[in-house]
């Protein structure tokens, strides 16, 4: 092992979870972390030195990571690890990478070979999802919508058939359409409204999304939201999605018979393709067969 590895070795990236809003869920892991940091990596350095301040952390450099400049920062970050120094990456509140700046510096370390600690810590997914009273498990994590309809159809076309827990950021100024267009696409869901979370006006509301939007547009919304959607079937779903395949499967057989294969294999074949029971499409289809 040379020289460079072992320096590399030393190196270290800490993924610091930060409050997001009560300072009494900082840990004392992370406090330590920051103290302990060569550089202290974050979005606004306004808003992270009043965190630092508040806990008298005075890091040797405190520097701005944002997405406008994470791709120009690349270069510099690898020199800090090749000088074997330790970063601390945190976000404006919560934890880095979930619809926040980081991935490329972890991507960066990763091909260096510098170790990767996270600090784990307080995160508004998860304190929303488990104060919700919606399944947690599955749950899944969309971020933030697009603004354009047509951006908003793509970003969610691959899970609106998917039965888990879809849970979503959303800044108050574009809560209504966004409440909109879930409801139009989804269907009237069961759904959970998450406000200010820890901080003094927490407020979870928990109704449909059609309850929902009414009292977004009723109420001018406030604050940071994590909007969560039980996108689950519920029962009238399942027993509709069961009638059109055995409709389907019906059909099927007719057509079957028509060009002159057996009721049974006809039977058989559609019972497998559209998922229904087979001795009752036998019997559904025997009563059409025979008049």
């Amino acid at each position: 092992m040379n020289g460079d590895d072992l320096t590399l070795q030393r190196a270290k990236l800490s993924i610091c979870s930060t409050p997001i809003g009560n300072l009494s869920d900082v840990s004392q892991r992370l406090l330590d972390t920051l103290r302990s940091a060569d550089v202290v990596l974050c979005e606004d350095t306004r808003h992270t030195r009043k965190l630092l301040t508040h806990f008298d952390i005075h890091p040797l450099r405190l520097v701005s990571y944002h997405q406008h400049n994470e791709k120009a920062r690349q270069g510099w970050i690898g020199e800090l690890f090749a000088s074997a120094k330790h970063i601390a990456l945190v976000s404006d509140a919560g934890t880095p990478m979930v619809s926040d700046p980081g991935a490329l510096i972890v991507e960066t370390a990763i091909q260096l070979g510098v170790d990767i600690v996270p600090v784990p810590g307080p995160s508004a997914l998860l304190a929303g999802l488990v104060g919700s009273g919606l399944p947690v498990t599955p749950f899944v994590y969309l971020g933030f919508p697009p603004r354009q309809q047509k951006e908003r159809q793509a970003w969610i076309e691959p899970f609106a058939k998917v039965p888990a827990t879809l849970v979503i950021y959303e800044a108050p100024h574009r809560l209504t359409s966004t409440l909109a267009f879930l409801l139009d696409t989804l269907g009237d869901r069961a759904a959970v409204l998450a406000r200010e979370l820890t901080k003094r006006y927490e407020t979870f509301l928990r109704s449909t999304l059609s309850a929902l939007l009414r009292d977004v547009e009723a109420n001018s919304p406030r604050g940071e939201y994590v909007v969560m959607v039980d996108n689950r079937p519920s029962a009238d779903d399942l027993e509709e999605d069961a009638d059109m395949s055995m409709t389907s499967a019906m059909e099927h057989v007719m057509s079957a018979l028509g060009s002159g294969v057996r009721h049974k294999e006809a039977v058989a074949e559609a019972a497998q393709r559209f998922g229904v029971n087979r001795r009752e499409l036998y019997n559904m289809t025997l009563k059409r067969r025979d008049p």
